[in-house]
């Protein structure tokens, strides 16, 4: 365990890095005029296009035009200026790699996916990497997210709003919610801070998570002032707009009204399927991951991967770092595949996760063993690995 800390501190454990190949010059020619198409540039897509950078051809397709950090999106909620620095342009890191566009649809029988307007971006191996969508600001997809400055000044709005409001209800008790609800309590002192969950345990989609982590959430949350209702469910979401500063009375299913002056919805994240959903239906999950063998190939196929967040590889929450297990692998696999190599399975790492409250407190469990503030400080509430993403894509962050 004392290992697993020290290399994720010191960075060793960095799994954006450019992947080693050690490939026979032949072999990496044959490699090299290979065509992959990245659909996603998220935590997924760009680690991957890092690994792919120099060794292959490939293609980088997303709409924005910047990578975002959305693991400081919530910092950038409680101090102005923040947002800019996790926003990071693709241009310059890959080129003419990466291409602007909507992936509409893929024709697996072609070989090709679709864009938004009708180009059509052939490849020989093909990697979704879709992520997920949510509601502002933890995510952007449910937003107009394609002008970045003016995402930027809506995040420094939100700043604006929280320091305005005194009564704020945070709907969602997984890590969005949790750390959401830390930076405002941590940064502006005053607020009435409520946060709704409608399970009987915080990161309720993890299994892996044991009990007294979740309950050192919880208390964490209470020490530093949240008021937590659990197992309580929202009856009038309908009738709430999510950030806006307005009073407005949130309902619960046990009877409970919370008066607010602004609500953030933290739920509701739904797997990003429009890329593939209407040529890989019959792959996807219940809630549309697509399933994957041990080799993270879509099932059923030899030339399609799917990683990250619309993959089936993990099935506890979410977490950018596992994305980048899941990218790594994959690089070596489509080299392995093009050569005639056998293929790696995928060996989840285990539980590891950091919910941070503000910049200086937290709660952090790695396998079974649950620790506090000091550790979740260091490990990510004071930097969110901000500098580290603007590192992997060889940009300086801005100050």
């Amino acid at each position: 365990m004392a290992h697993l800390f020290r290399a994720l501190m010191s960075g060793t454990f960095n799994t954006f890095s450019v992947v080693a190949y050690c490939a026979s010059p032949e072999g990496t020619k044959t490699f090299a005029t290979k065509h992959v198409v990245i659909v996603g540039g998220g935590y997924a897509g760009i680690a991957l296009a890092n690994g792919l950078k120099g060794k292959c051809q490939f293609t980088l397709i997303d709409p924005k035009e910047c990578f975002h950090h959305n693991l400081g999106a919530l910092r950038a909620c409680v101090e102005k200026g923040y947002a800019a620095k996790t926003f990071i342009p693709y241009k310059p890191t890959y080129g003419d790699h990466f291409k602007q566009g909507t992936v509409i649809k893929t024709d697996a029988a072609s070989k090709k996916v679709v864009l938004e307007g009708g180009e059509e971006v052939p490849y020989d191996y093909l990697v979704l990497a879709t992520g997920t969508t949510g509601y502002f600001p933890g995510k952007l997809n449910l937003v107009i997210h394609k002008d970045v400055p003016r995402t930027i000044k809506m995040y420094d709005n939100v700043v604006d709003k929280i320091q305005a409001a005194r009564d704020i209800v945070i709907i969602g008790g997984g890590p969005a919610g949790i750390e959401l609800s830390g930076e405002i309590v941590a940064d502006m002192k005053g607020k009435k801070v409520t946060l709704i969950h409608s399970r009987t345990g915080l990161i309720n989609n993890a299994p892996s998570l044991t009990d007294n982590f979740r309950k050192s959430l919880h208390d964490k949350l209470v020490q530093y002032g949240v008021n937590v209702l659990m197992d309580q469910r929202v009856t009038n979401l309908n009738e709430i707009e999510n950030g806006e500063l307005r009073q407005c009375r949130v309902k619960t299913d046990k009877g409970n009204t919370v008066n607010a002056d602004l609500v953030f919805v933290c739920t509701g994240m739904k797997t990003n399927t429009s890329a593939y959903s209407s040529t890989f239906g019959d792959k996807m999950d219940k809630i549309g991951c697509l399933k994957v063998d041990k080799n993270l190939r879509v099932c059923g196929t030899t030339d399609v991967y799917a990683i990250g967040d619309c993959s089936t590889a993990d099935e506890q929450a979410k977490m950018a770092f596992k994305a980048g297990m899941h990218a790594k692998l994959v690089a070596d696999n489509i080299q392995a595949d093009v050569e005639g190599k056998a293929l790696k399975p995928y060996k989840p790492m285990g539980v590891m996760m950091c919910v941070p409250i503000g910049r200086n407190a937290g709660v952090t469990q790695m396998k079974t063993w649950v620790v506090g503030d000091f550790i979740s400080r260091k490990l990510k509430g004071q930097g969110l690995f901000t500098q580290r993403y603007w590192a992997s894509m060889k940009q300086t962050m801005p100050k």
